[in-house]
């Protein structure tokens, strides 16, 4: 016999919920002040200089000839395209932040949509594997052991380091050797995956792992621990002075592609866009397809 019974909703309520909606009288600094809090994230430390200049205006007024403006006033102070891209990527997160929680008013478009961005030069980062193993090495004889965690989980999963800096235990599964992201840059969740040589080290290194609490947190409570001071020293003690944080993406990148992952896979493992990955390191997959078409040649016809 089929189910009648009815549900009851308030479809009135929930009309009424929209049309009363107050969105909230943020300034553009007090809107950084309260992701950051929330979310344990960077950006306000990013975008500082960008608050000197607008965080006295309405979060909600700044408008997309504004923020075009500060970038072009980046590059021409002499700031490298990258900077700005940054930026305003940065401030677009924070936005996306504050339309999923209505802090906004109805209807409210980020004016980070249609923002200038700037060409960049390529990057491309060679890391052989012996220097890659001395970052790991080097790295657990760090006073902090969990920074030794930090750099083996960013050379197995190829993440961002704030995807790592703002990771809880309870998002964190030891046995199955991953790490779930809810939500990463591009507004998708997302899965990291570690090796068991880190996963037997983060065992070691974290004899309590009460379920909320942050892996890295810092001095101040709840909130995450900046590396900046012990990544210096440790791209010195390996002699690779070149290297920023965010290279070991390209690292991981590239392990992948020489290793026969097609640039979609290793996109999405990653969380970068192909296109993107096309650019920097296309040419490693065009060499594993031409290896791949090659063995052909020496079986008998």
């Amino acid at each position: 016999m089929q189910n009648t019974r009815k549900l009851n909703v308030d479809l009135a309520a929930a009309v009424r919920a929209v049309v009363e909606h107050t969105p909230q009288a943020l300034t553009l600094e007090e809107l950084l002040h309260a992701y950051d809090i929330q979310t344990c994230g960077a950006e306000g430390y990013r975008l500082r200089k960008w608050i000197s200049g607008l965080g006295h205006l309405s979060a909600w007024e700044i408008s997309t000839e504004q923020l075009s403006a500060a970038a072009q006033a980046m590059i021409d102070a002499g700031y490298k395209a990258s900077s700005p891209n940054r930026d305003l990527s940065a401030l677009g997160t924070v936005y996306r932040w504050a339309i999923e929680r209505r802090l906004c008013p109805r209807g409210f478009k980020s004016p980070t949509v249609g923002a200038k961005r700037y060409k960049e030069d390529i990057r491309r980062v060679y890391v052989s594997d012996e220097e890659s193993m001395a970052l790991r090495r080097r790295a657990l004889a760090f006073r902090d052991r969990r920074f030794g965690v930090f750099i083996n989980l960013l050379l197995d999963t190829g993440a961002r380091k704030s995807e790592l800096l703002e990771r809880r235990w309870h998002e964190v599964d030891l046995e199955d050797r991953q790490i779930l992201l809810p939500t990463s840059k591009n507004g998708d969740p997302r899965t990291l995956h570690y090796s068991e040589a880190t996963a037997d080290l983060m065992r070691r290194v974290f004899e309590t792992r009460p379920s909320n609490s942050l892996l890295f947190e810092g001095r101040v409570p709840d909130q995450p621990i900046n590396y900046k001071a012990a990544w210096a020293t440790l791209k010195k003690a390996v002699g690779r002075i070149d290297l920023r944080q965010h290279d070991s993406r390209h690292i991981v990148a590239a392990g992948m592609l020489r290793n026969g992952i097609s640039l979609p896979v290793a996109a999405q493992a990653i969380g970068n866009s192909p296109a993107v990955l096309a650019q920097r390191y296309g040419h490693l997959e065009t060499k594993t397809l031409r290896n791949a078409v090659s063995l052909q040649w020496a079986q008998p016809s």
